[in-house]
């Protein structure tokens, strides 16, 4: 069985002139490292830095053109290597079908994930039915994974069609009651900026992609952006989050091509979750 990482994070303060409590403030949860955010790595690699970084886990970032995510018994065997669990999937961003969702959580099943992250459907794929009609089926009957749908950028074709099929976020919160909230999806100018996501969608996150987001610029490490990721953190353990941090980012954001920056940056992004995630 997996164990995940407890952080312990100790406040000291004098009671009185002649005693000296200890305030223990203690936070479980698991910080996992998306496999995209050292894209044009091998996974091998990718493993390796994790457990440098004494990250939790991955999340294996599914993905068509990168066929050693698609090999399950090679990444159990990179698991058992590096002691380091496959803890959550996000599936393809397109053209997904009940035969896919099937594929994916057998894979699940296999490597001992406990999450799925779906995607909405696109307009332009051919099958919608697999996310509106299918998906809540096959929650029904693995009640031992959370299958999440993550928010989407509200973007469009020609400034009226929406670019993804049944993507609002009271609609993406029905399918199967949980959910997955990527910071660099949410569109402040759109009028729901990241604190009014996280307000609708509070009671069925399961996920955080944890990143940051200026202006164009997206996918950025933490605290390097204008979104109120601070806010975001207290609010979500002043209200007792239980769910798991990604690390999601833009591989540049990391350094890529040299190990000592990578490790450095993903070190980082480990400070400042822990600086404001406090449960108290």
């Amino acid at each position: 069985m997996w164990k995940s990482s407890k952080y312990f994070i100790c406040f000291f303060s004098r009671y009185m002139l002649y005693s000296l409590p200890l305030y223990l403030i203690s936070v479980l949860f698991m910080f996992l490292l998306s496999t995209s955010s050292l894209r044009g790595y091998g996974l091998h690699k990718i493993f390796s830095f994790a457990r440098e970084a004494h990250y939790d886990g991955i999340c294996l970032d599914l993905n068509p053109l990168d066929f050693d995510t698609e090999n399950s018994e090679y990444i159990i065997s990179l698991s058992k290597e590096f002691d380091m669990p496959v803890v959550s999937i996000t599936a393809y961003e397109r053209r997904i079908t009940p035969k896919i969702v099937d594929r994916i959580i057998e894979m699940a099943e296999f490597l001992g994930s406990k999450t799925i992250n779906f995607y909405p459907p696109h307009r332009l794929d051919k099958d919608g039915e697999w996310f509106s009609e299918y998906l809540p089926k096959v929650q029904q009957r693995h009640k031992n994974l959370d299958i999440t749908v993550i928010n989407i950028e509200p973007k469009t074709f020609l400034f009226l069609i929406p670019e993804y099929k049944d993507a609002t976020l009271p609609l993406i919160k029905k399918i199967t009651g949980k959910t997955a909230l990527h910071v660099s999806n949410v569109d402040p100018e759109s009028g729901t900026d990241l604190i009014k996501t996280f307000s609708l969608l509070w009671n069925s996150i399961h996920n955080v992609y944890l990143s940051d987001k200026t202006g164009n610029k997206e996918e950025l490490l933490p605290g390097k952006g204008d979104m109120p990721l601070e806010s975001l953190l207290i609010k979500l353990a002043d209200g007792g989050y239980k769910g798991d941090f990604i690390l999601k980012v833009a591989p540049k954001e990391l350094g890529v091509g040299d190990d000592t920056t990578v490790l450095k940056k993903l070190e980082e992004a480990k400070e400042y979750l822990l600086k404001y995630f406090v449960k108290k």
